[in-house]
């Protein structure tokens, strides 16, 4: 399961959420293992219920892949911590991993390794 935190950078509040089997960013919506939606990003922010964050955090080994309809990308990782900051999937205690960038307007995450784009990303936890 993959253990996940919503936080706020300024005034360090952190909002845990149960544990999850898989996360999954389609487009600007974050969604959960049952397709419920968990938070909205929107202009540098995730909006979970009324409250804004800067941070998604996954503390848990994580892999991650892309999807396209019925493609998958190659799983990336494991990772632990993976990060969903700023409009990008980072990794490594410090951030240091790029991953990928959400492109907000059309909703494409692109990713950095090989200059492709996809419809969602998709985080699993690694047993």
């Amino acid at each position: 399961m993959l253990n996940v935190y919503f936080e706020n950078v300024i005034t360090r509040q952190r909002k845990r959420i149960l544990p999850v089997a898989l996360l999954k960013i389609q487009g600007t919506s974050l969604l959960d293992g049952q397709n419920a939606l968990l938070a909205i990003y929107q202009g540098g922010l995730w909006r979970a219920d009324d409250e804004h964050f800067f941070v998604v955090g996954v503390e848990s080994l994580t892999a991650i892949h892309f999807e396209n309809a019925d493609i998958r990308s190659p799983s990336m990782g494991p990772y632990n911590p993976a990060w969903l900051v700023d409009g990008a999937i980072r990794a490594g205690r410090s951030q240091e991993v790029a991953l990928a960038r959400l492109d907000e307007h059309s909703g494409a995450w692109h990713v950095y390794a090989d200059r492709t784009f996809w419809a969602a990303a998709v985080f699993t936890a690694v047993a």
